[in-house]
């Protein structure tokens, strides 16, 4: 991280298998005040399988195009290359199953309307969509 650099959020989540509740990898969503990080979950602080690719899906605040809440705890982020990212919240603490993800829409919530107060999303002409939108049922 640059000096200037500094975490503003951190969220806990899972990044799913396409449009299943199926988890593909435990993974912490951080923005700080330039990018949106995703680090893989390390059970045992061993790696694991795909930790690169969990890496790669981070991207640069500017780069953040779209973002749209959807059903249950989860939220796609949209960049201007044409790539979209999907994030699961679940619950801060505990062990953090995926069936949390249910009752994580707050965090949800939360996390959608940290990206966008980062990004400057929501502003006229913007593509984002307001949180609690998207059928967010439980």
């Amino acid at each position: 991280m640059a000096a200037d650099e500094r975490i503003v959020f951190t969220q806990r989540g899972y990044l799913p298998f396409g449009t299943t509740s199926l988890s593909r990898k435990g993974v912490l969503l951080t923005i700080t005040t330039r990018r949106l990080l995703f680090a893989p979950v390390r059970v045992w602080g061993l790696r694991s399988f795909g930790e690169s690719w969990v890496r790669a899906q981070s991207m640069s605040l500017q780069d953040v195009t779209a973002l749209v809440p959807a059903a249950g705890a989860r939220l796609t982020i949209s960049s201007r290359f044409g790539d979209s990212v999907s994030f699961v919240a679940i619950l801060p603490t505990g062990v953090g199953f995926v069936w949390q993800a249910g009752a994580a829409v707050p965090y949800r919530d939360e996390t959608v309307r940290r990206i966008r107060e980062s990004c400057g999303l929501g502003e006229p002409g913007s593509r984002v969509v307001e949180p609690g939108d998207g059928g967010a049922s439980t």
